[in-house]
């Protein structure tokens, strides 16, 4: 009888830690996602003119229309990094290969640390306070989504 109520314990606490892992991995997912979301919302402001130029991209573009390219190529990989969290949470239903999700979440973190690097040397020291912590952020909790296991 002993050894039933010990593997009563021992089962439930797996089950426990099972839903807490599921829990942090859901929690991470909307964290991503409403960086990303903010993100976008900050993206759209520097082409509406809201934010100036010389707020982004490391002070370093040359002209409007370069900040234009650069704006519209980031709301387009914003978008695409959207679209994996969303398939990685099962919001959308698309058979898409778990291997290669897991290679888009490890290239990502690789992004995001390298863009972590490049804010640090940035000109502007409001994008070097703002930008850097953000980066680090995504970087970290993209490599844990990229260590998720499919079945949580």
């Amino acid at each position: 009888m002993h050894y039933l109520v010990d593997t009563f314990f021992v089962l439930t606490d797996r089950i426990n830690i099972f839903h807490n892992v599921v829990a942090t991995f859901r929690a991470i997912k909307i964290s991503i996602m409403f960086i990303f979301s903010a993100v976008l919302v900050f993206h759209f402001l520097i082409l509406s003119g809201v934010i100036p130029d010389e707020n982004t991209w490391g002070g370093q573009l040359k002209s409007h229309q370069e900040m234009i390219q650069f704006e519209t190529i980031s709301i387009a990989v914003n978008l695409f990094f959207l679209f994996l969290v969303a398939v990685k949470a099962k919001w959308l239903i698309i058979n898409f290969p778990a291997r290669l999700l897991s290679v888009l979440f490890w290239s990502m973190s690789l992004i995001f640390a390298a863009n972590t690097i490049g804010n640090l040397v940035a000109i502007n020291s409001l994008e070097k306070c703002i930008a850097t912590p953000i980066t680090l952020i995504l970087s970290i909790l993209t490599a844990l989504l990229a260590r998720e296991k499919q079945s949580t």
